[in-house]
């Protein structure tokens, strides 16, 4: 029997009952007048990785994986590892940095029946914004990243999905790669480190899912050896709502004696998939599981 790993944790002032986000509507909460000095992020996980949910906007807090420890930080005993944070996301809109400075109504929307954490906000007076991260069901070391954007006004956006290393690894490597065939184009942003002893090697890879048949060019940058990115930029006329999805898969050599491979192997089956596949049967699994 497989265990379930789902932490839900969300302890921010305003709770609502909402029913956009699942069909059950007793599933769902929402968390209203952030305040980043009195927040206890949500775990959304998968019973292999974890993902907390941050009071900043498009951010994520931590990236846990289940059954890896190592020794770091204080006491005499191995602490669960902390890995690469793939879900962070850089938003331009019209050349200005989306942070939490100049952004309104921003809001938080736990649905407890298919395991998804969406931030809500708007920016200005030009744009909604959602972005929703899952760890994926039925794929225990991948998650599944949505950013949507409604403008309000004709607007240009950059946006770049990061890879960001916690100061606890050690020897970190970044990559970036694409596999262009004919049929397919899949970017890979890749990284590998080691724990903090060296016991353990982990990776990280992710890749866009872009809309319909678009590929947008992408840019790759190293800004440290702890974080990289790749980015696009885009105009959105008003009233068109745009997503953009990404996948990312995490492993260490606890799970699989080349985690480099196997992480960018199965971001690029996920890729291959397609969000609506994806999501279709994340969605199946935790039907599934609420039925016993």
């Amino acid at each position: 029997m497989k265990k379930v790993f789902l932490l839900v944790f969300l302890c921010i002032p305003v709770f609502q009952l909402n029913a956009q986000f699942s069909t059950d509507p007793a599933w769902t909460r929402t968390a209203e007048q952030i305040d980043p000095d009195n927040y206890y992020g949500v775990t959304v996980a998968n019973g292999m990785i974890g993902l907390v949910s941050s009071a900043e906007p498009l951010r994520m807090e931590d990236i846990v994986l289940n059954g890896v420890y190592d020794y770091y930080g204080r006491g005499r005993v191995s602490n669960i590892l902390r890995g690469f944070n793939f879900a962070g996301i850089n938003l331009d809109i019209d050349g200005e940095r989306i942070n939490a400075s100049n952004i309104s109504d921003m809001r938080q929307v736990l649905d407890m029946k298919h395991a998804s954490i969406t931030t809500i906000f708007t920016f200005r007076d030009k744009a909604e914004v959602r972005y929703t991260v899952r760890a994926l069901r039925h794929l225990p070391f991948t998650s599944l990243i949505d950013l949507e954007i409604t403008p309000r006004k004709d607007i240009t956006i950059t946006a770049a999905n990061l890879i960001e290393g916690p100061d606890i690894l050690r020897d970190i490597r970044n990559f970036y790669s694409e596999i262009d065939r004919p049929h397919v184009r899949i970017p890979l942003l890749t990284s590998v480190a080691k724990s903090p002893t060296g016991k353990h090697t982990v990776a990280a890879s992710c890749s866009y899912l872009f809309p319909g048949h678009e590929q947008p060019d992408l840019i790759h940058e190293e800004w440290d050896h702890n974080m990289h990115l790749a980015k696009f930029s885009k105009e959105i006329d008003t009233g068109e709502s745009y997503r953009v999805s990404v996948v990312a898969s995490e492993t260490s050599t606890e799970h699989f004696a080349d985690p480099h491979n196997e992480s960018e192997r199965l971001t690029v089956y996920a890729a291959l998939e397609g969000r609506d596949r994806l999501l279709r049967h994340h969605n199946e699994e935790w039907n599934r599981l609420w039925e016993s």
